[in-house]
């Protein structure tokens, strides 16, 4: 499942982001964050690839994965909002 994937490979790299920053390393933050948003948007794709084909007309079984999926994803998106704020807030402190 593409969705998983890609969403807990984006997870592993915020969270790691937030550790660099809050060892002041903010380059190396900066770069986890973009990698993890390239992770987060190649698991956005495989589920909109799924909703497109529902929306086609393709039926679609329920799948629990898939919940867990799109769950996964939405969550992992949340801890990426919040990172962004606490890697803020790391440079904020770092300049005082």
């Amino acid at each position: 499942m593409q969705v998983i994937l890609h969403a807990g490979d984006a997870r592993e790299k915020i969270f790691q982001a937030v550790d660099e920053a809050s060892n002041g390393e903010f380059e190396a933050a900066k770069i986890l964050m973009g990698e993890a948003n390239t992770e987060l948007l190649k698991a956005h794709q495989a589920q909109t690839n799924t909703l497109q084909l529902e929306a086609e007309g393709i039926n679609i079984p329920y799948s629990t994965l898939f919940s867990h999926a799109q769950d996964t994803l939405m969550t992992v998106k949340t801890e990426q909002n919040l990172i962004k704020q606490m890697i803020k807030l790391y440079k904020k402190l770092g300049e005082k």
